[in-house]
């Protein structure tokens, strides 16, 4: 009698379910239309934004758009961008994979009322609350998704608009573009988009057959982060968006590439028969309404600002000839140092202002090469008077003011005034700069420094050194002014995270491959690495050595080295005392014996050298951390930190 009974229930679910139109409730596979009337353009929203700014939405405002970039190869984290017929705009949602439920070509919605609208370094975006963090007002993401985010169809994506690097403006931010006949420039192509072992975004310079140059961002969270780019010359798809004044691209997928075709073999290249064009001229040249270089055109001249000091961006530099100075604005990261006779090919390169700053912008960094090391310029004396009359001409030159006070602060960061008998000008320190917390000097200085015509004009100085004859600061440690240091205590908390170091008085030379010591920042805490993982050459030499040290006195030193993913000993401690400052080889470099993390240390566990006698060498001296690996099975990586010399 049981089984008849559930033998009978079955027959009767069976009966139900084949009744049932199993697709009745299942929406179209493109999507349904919700029935809504956008009353607003995502142009109109935008329009509400105001740079700088977290602005509420109070109007009953809806727009509609198309999705044109998603999070599903990570290049974007719990955002999306939507486009309609008039602009495009980055949405932050409270979402993780969120390309499940808007994905690329679906329509959307969204009621904006009680929302607000920011931005992050000139990009607007839509968010959903704000919140204060370290004293400053934040754009918090959109967390009511259903009540505000309401899908349609699938439509499809919109063709990309068809542009020229050249040819970007605002009104194409976070829109979908194409651009065609570019390709990754020689130092960036075959290399991985981004960094997957770190975990660190990166950028890698796209270029035009003229010269004109993008930058291409990349997540090290994205599918695609350890590919490695393209050398050929193509198209490229992408979203446009910019960080502060740097143009750039983030691509959505792998697809968005198709570079295959043949380089550029002319255009914004060297032919190596350019003639030199005095830096005065070229200025002449932005004056009459010329924006780009003249074809087979070179300047020459001597890097009069610092990168080591951190008072200038790693892709900045400002070089000075008999005739005049410019700024000259990389499409990535330099090498150039102060003192340093450069040659740069500017045919077809971008001329341009910076907030009245004249800049060649964009340069590609081929174009441009050491010649020698150069004389710097003399100062011209002047007065503050002088320098804002002539602040056209003197533009990117050095100048000396005497008889002058700083004033407007404690320490050198930020906006500080110069003032003479003929009035004041600005003195800006960036926050990054190594010295922008030593103290401001008191009493009557001169201050050498670099004219800036940036906004109303302003001097910058390279260092500490560059001020003279105050009292109480500007020369930071006094036991270590005047020459060679008496003491050094580096903890590397000041060096730019994923960047070549570049810190005052320390040299960071490759001898074999390409790779310099590169900062690292955990946890707040700075540090040097330096691997031959995913390196493009064969092999790597490069060395990371102090300042010079004065050994008149005994000396100890001490330091702490970490290892990572252990394959060979690859890191070595020597000193010096005939180095010359740059020719590595020349010199003779004796080994010191210290302890270094090894094998059996855990990985990015600081090990401390243990206090190594210098006693048995006398003058000057430096200190050289040596890394060596290859890229095939050596490729250990290294750190140094709280690298200290004291008095024995």
């Amino acid at each position: 009698m049981n089984k008849l009974l559930k033998l009978f229930s079955l027959l009767l679910i069976f009966s139900i379910s084949s009744c049932i139109d199993q697709e009745f409730d299942e929406p179209p596979v493109d999507g349904e239309d919700p029935g809504i009337t956008p009353n607003a353009t995502v142009a109109d929203l935008k329009a509400l934004y105001k740079a700088g700014q977290i602005v509420p939405i109070t109007q009953d405002l809806t727009i509609g758009g198309v999705v044109v970039a998603d999070d599903r190869s990570g290049n974007y984290f719990r955002s999306f961008i939507l486009q309609d017929a008039t602009a495009g705009i980055e949405v932050r949602i409270n979402q993780t994979s969120a390309y499940n439920f808007y994905p690329i070509g679906r329509q959307l919605f969204i009621k904006c009322k009680g929302l607000v609208i920011g931005d992050y370094n000139g990009v607007a975006q839509l968010g959903g609350y704000t919140y204060i963090e370290d004293g400053a007002t934040q754009l918090g993401d959109i967390i009511a998704l259903n009540e505000h985010i309401l899908k349609g169809k699938r439509v499809g994506t919109p063709a990309p608009k068809v542009k020229k690097i050249n040819e970007l403006t605002t009104a194409d931010i976070s829109t979908l573009i194409k651009l065609e006949n570019v390709e990754f420039a020689s130092t960036d192509a075959n290399l991985p988009f981004a960094d997957v072992i770190g975990r660190a975004s990166l950028n890698r310079a796209i270029k035009d057959c003229n010269g004109n140059s993008i930058l291409l961002r990349t997540s090290g969270y994205a599918t695609f982060a350890n590919t490695k780019t393209p050398q050929g010359n193509g198209s490229v798809v992408a979203i446009y968006s910019v960080f502060g004044r740097d143009k750039q691209l983030f691509i959505r997928e792998l697809t968005d590439i198709v570079m295959d075709a043949p380089r550029c073999t002319g255009g914004g290249g060297s032919t190596g028969n350019e003639t030199v064009i005095s830096l005065q001229e070229v200025r002449n040249l932005f004056k009459g309404g010329t924006k780009a270089g003249p074809a087979g055109r070179k300047i020459t001249g001597v890097v009069i600002s610092d990168r080591a000091s951190g008072n200038w961006d790693n892709r900045n530099l400002v070089v000075q000839d008999s005739t005049g100075g410019i700024a000259l604005r990389f499409a990535s990261n330099h090498s150039f140092n102060l003192g340093d006779a450069i040659e740069v090919v500017i045919s077809g390169q971008e001329l341009s202002e910076f907030n009245g700053l004249l800049q060649v912008n964009n340069l590609d960094n081929n174009l441009a090469k050491k010649i020698g090391a150069g004389t710097l310029p003399a100062p011209r004396v002047a007065t503050v008077a002088d320098i804002k009359a002539n602040l056209e001409n003197w533009e990117s030159t050095l100048v000396r003011v005497k008889s002058a006070t700083l004033t407007g602060g404690s320490t050198y960061s930020g906006s500080r005034k110069v003032n003479d008998a003929s009035g004041n000008i600005d003195l800006f320190t960036r926050s990054q700069a190594n010295f922008a917390t030593q103290s401001l000097p008191t009493g009557t200085v001169e201050v050498v420094a670099v004219v800036s015509q940036f906004n109303a004009g302003q001097l910058l100085v390279r260092g500490t050194a560059d001020v003279t004859s105050g009292n109480g600061g500007g020369g930071g440690d006094t036991t270590n002014t005047g020459g060679p240091l008496k003491t050094l205590d580096e903890s590397f908390n000041s060096v730019a995270n994923n960047q070549d170091i570049a810190l005052s008085g320390w040299k960071n030379i490759v001898v074999k491959g390409t790779r310099l010591w590169r900062g690292g920042i955990f946890q707040g805490n700075g540090y040097a690495q330096a691997t031959a993982f995913q390196d493009v050459s064969n092999e790597m030499e490069t060395w990371l050595i102090t300042p010079q040290i004065d050994l008149a006195e005994a000396k100890i030193l001490s330091f702490e080295s970490a290892q990572a993913f252990f394959k060979h000993n690859g890191l070595s401690v020597f000193i010096s005392t005939n180095f010359d400052g740059t020719n590595v080889g020349s010199a003779t470099w004796t080994p010191l014996t210290a302890k270094l993390a090894g094998s059996t240390d855990a990985n990015y566990t600081n090990v401390p050298s243990g206090d190594i006698d210098l006693s048995a060498y006398t003058g000057k001296g430096y200190i050289g951390f040596k890394y060596v690996g290859d890229k095939t099975n050596n490729t250990t990586t290294y750190r140094i930190d709280n690298v200290k010399i004291r008095k024995k």
